[in-house]
């Protein structure tokens, strides 16, 4: 009995094992969009992995960001919509989709915006009742994480649907025509996505994945406005006491907007003074909404049309004014902000395999595009320093 069942043990793993050499012979038949071996495969192009990337780019490293949206950004893109009965070239409304500001906590992260700062790449906004100075993307928010990709290989509307390790080399794979296609192989992969969507790439053999089970991020609807008129003065971003809307931010009055030269010039005003009359500008506002969670996950399955409507007519309340809409769009993020995270002093997660994990629900000391930033610096040093390390 017990040789019988070694015996078929042993077939079982050749079995196993020919399977494996059969997949692998087959997939390196197949066209690849990186056609050498990379030493790190970022997947996602927010600010977690284009950070990470960059400093395996500088550290000499063979690296590729894929990224399944047609551009960078990730709560960092902006958004432009062509205004009803116009076309493109004559009229449009633009706005930040996700991140409204960035804000610095620790000292590393103040110098990396003020550098970014003279490059021209962000601009001071305003300062806060904390005297911190929000910075703002130029022209829009997603003028930062397209910067940060400009000395990257990046593969843009490519979504990897699964990885694999096979004979010690990750394999990235995608869905093409119902068809496993292979876009990659690389020493290490760096998941930079949404914990939900990281959680549905991992395999099931790494401890990574139930590590994940605990974490918790809220939707959030957003919503850019265009009136031509506001006639009641609000600061920079406002928070109103409302259950529906969470923030309201002056998007035309940002650095490098339509309006914010008219008022202020180059001045950084504090959050009080923000509050500008703009009796004195021509042409309308573009403001970007946010609602809360509470409201988003009651409503998440209204067409963004609907959800506008609603908005407005919180809005309207909150303004206590009837607004001339001039066009208006919402967005659903499913994965917005973090209420439970992982709270780790490193920043990151990793596999000994070469896996690993980053983004703003790692960090236990910062929040938001701070976190992310953190995040990814955090994991390259770390990496590229233990790579470069011999070992006994």
């Amino acid at each position: 009995m017990i040789q019988g069942g070694f015996l078929n043990v042993l077939m079982a793993i050749e079995s196993n094992e020919s399977r494996k050499m059969n997949q692998l012979a087959e997939i390196d038949n197949q066209d690849m969009k990186v056609d050498y071996l990379l030493d790190f495969a970022v997947i996602g192009a927010g600010i977690a992995g284009l950070t990470a990337a960059n400093r395996f780019n500088q550290q000499g490293g063979k690296v590729a960001v894929f990224e399944k949206a047609r551009g960078t950004g990730g709560r960092m893109s902006s958004k432009r919509v062509v205004s009803p009965s116009h076309d493109e070239h004559d009229h449009f409304m633009a706005f930040d989709l996700g991140c409204i500001s960035i804000t610095a906590k620790s000292e590393g992260f103040a110098t990396a915006l003020d550098e970014l700062h003279q490059l021209g790449i962000i601009a001071p906004w305003f300062k806060d009742t904390n005297n911190s100075i929000h910075y703002v993307g130029m022209p829009r928010n997603s003028g930062l994480t397209r910067y940060l990709s400009k000395d990257l290989e990046c593969h843009f509307s490519t979504r990897v649907t699964a990885i694999e390790n096979l004979e010690g080399v990750w394999h990235l794979f995608t869905l093409e025509n119902n068809t496993k296609k292979l876009l990659a192989k690389a020493k290490h992969v760096i998941l930079a996505t949404p914990p939900a969507q990281a959680y549905d790439l991992l395999p099931y053999e790494t401890p990574l994945k139930a590590k994940l089970d605990t974490v918790e991020v809220d939707p959030q609807w957003v919503m850019g406005l265009e009136v031509d008129n506001l006639l009641s003065d609000l600061e920079s971003i406002h928070y109103p006491q409302s259950d529906i809307i969470h923030s309201i931010s002056q998007e035309s009055f940002k650095p490098g907007r339509d309006r914010h030269n008219q008022v202020l010039g180059n001045e950084i005003l504090t959050m009080d003074a923000s509050t500008h009359s703009r009796a004195d500008v021509q042409g309308s506002i573009v403001l970007q909404v946010q609602a809360t969670a509470s409201w988003t996950n009651n409503h998440l399955e209204l067409s963004g049309d609907e959800v506008s409507v609603l908005l407005i007519k919180e809005l309207e309340c909150i303004l206590k004014q009837i607004l001339t809409v001039k066009n208006s769009y919402s967005h659903r993020w499913l994965y917005s902000r973090i209420s439970q995270g992982i709270l780790t002093q490193e920043g990151y997660l990793w596999d000994d395999k070469g896996l690993a994990l980053i983004g703003d629900y790692l960090s236990s000391e910062f929040i938001g595009i701070e976190s992310a930033w953190f995040s990814g610096k955090q994991l390259a040093d770390w990496l590229t320093l233990s790579l470069s390390t011999p070992h006994a």
